[in-house]
């Protein structure tokens, strides 16, 4: 039976563990584990379903019960940079999804809560004390069926106008084991194909569709109901907390964004403004 999965943890498990073309590197911060898979050959793609690059993963206990998010925030940060080795002096972030559906809200919310700088001027920025600011703007392109556009052709626009030196696509995604629902980040710089694990996959943004790295970065929120039982239904489950899920993983991700975006602007200053 075909179990749907965004993560690469899951279907790395399911294969041989010796595959040649996969590296896989382990760390763990406290109750932290960070678990790195580089895909580097095109056999080892087609074999895993998922295009040549970096995956990191990130696991921690359940969100309902941790009160300290720093050491996940810590992990998140220490990831983005990881897999981000360029220079950014400008970022698209990039939050899909669709907040009348709260497990598909985690994009938007995340947004919302970046902290947008492009808007002031380099004289502003002198008379804040705040020179250092990085350029970053943000966007929900929101789904097809309100806006009758395409987030693709919405990120490209503004793309083709910004012009950053990379996007940071934030999505909600789907997972087949229920100890890793609300409690990992996958982040890969293979950029993301929104709804694809719901079955509705519309046009990937990456780096041969934009001509710009695309950074994912997604929490999975829902899983396939056939995990549980056998149903011929297209039917995803999600936790009953999922409000207090989806705002802890959105507080999280939005401050390790924030963090890894503006890494000469101390954490308090940039929280104070957002």
């Amino acid at each position: 039976m075909n179990i749907r999965t965004d993560l690469i943890a899951e279907i790395k498990a399911e294969k041989e563990s010796s595959l040649v073309g996969v590296n896989t590197r382990e760390e763990r911060l406290n109750d932290i584990t960070i678990s790195t898979v580089k895909i580097t050959t095109d056999h080892a793609a087609d074999i895993l379903g998922k295009p040549k690059g970096t995956y990191c993963t990130i696991s921690f206990p359940r969100l309902d019960f941790v009160c300290d998010t720093n050491d996940i925030i810590s992990s998140t940060v220490k990831s983005l940079k990881n897999i981000c080795n360029i220079n950014v002096n400008c970022a698209l972030v990039v939050g899909l999804g669709n907040t009348d559906i709260t497990p598909d809200a985690l994009g938007p919310f995340v947004a919302s809560r970046v902290l947008a700088t492009r808007h002031l001027s380099r004289q502003l920025k002198r008379d804040l004390g705040l020179q250092d600011l990085k350029s970053v703007c943000c966007i929900s392109p929101d789904v097809l069926g309100k806006t009758g556009i395409e987030s693709y052709d919405m990120v490209c626009a503004m793309a083709n106008k910004i012009k950053p030196d990379i996007i940071i696509a934030v999505d909600a995604l789907a997972c087949r084991e229920p100890e890793r629902l609300c409690r990992t980040i996958q982040i890969s710089n293979t950029g993301i194909c929104a709804g694809s694990g719901v079955k509705n996959a519309r046009k990937p943004l990456n780096y041969n569709t934009l001509g710009i790295p695309v950074i994912a970065v997604g929490v999975p929120t829902v899983i396939d109901a056939n995990s549980f039982f056998k149903s011929d239904e297209n039917m995803m489950v999600t936790p009953k907390e999922i409000d207090l899920l989806v705002e802890k993983a959105s507080d999280i991700l939005s401050r390790a964004l924030n963090i890894f975006l503006q890494p000469k602007i101390d954490v308090s200053i940039i929280e104070s403004l957002t």
